[in-house]
């Protein structure tokens, strides 16, 4: 996606035309000039501007995902301590009730 946004077609830069006759007027072709200058550089700073929105989007959903994976990875260790807790504390209760139940067989 990135690459795609850095790639701008430039043509081959065209000379003016200069029209037939004798008077040539210079500050007409560098009015034009600098307008042509201004409109294409006008539209790479709006390329510009619509890929770093995207880029942004892009960053904020990775942001998100990121984020909503760290939560299920804490919720899951969570349920799993607490899964371990219950069969520790299941297992401490049978371990006792068997020792007091050998204590009154003997």
């Amino acid at each position: 996606m990135l690459a795609a946004c850095r790639r701008h077609r430039r043509g081959r830069p065209s000379a003016p035309k200069i029209p037939d006759g004798e008077k040539v007027d210079f500050d007409d072709i560098q009015k034009k000039r600098q307008n042509k200058d201004l409109v294409e550089l006008q539209g790479l700073i709006d390329a510009h501007f619509e890929c770093r929105k995207k880029e942004e989007e892009e960053l904020i959903a990775l942001k998100e995902r990121i984020e909503e994976r760290q939560r299920k990875e804490e919720a899951d260790a969570k349920k799993k301590f607490e899964e371990d807790a219950k069969k520790k504390s299941a297992l401490s209760s049978m371990g006792s009730n068997y020792s007091s139940h050998l204590q009154k067989v003997r």
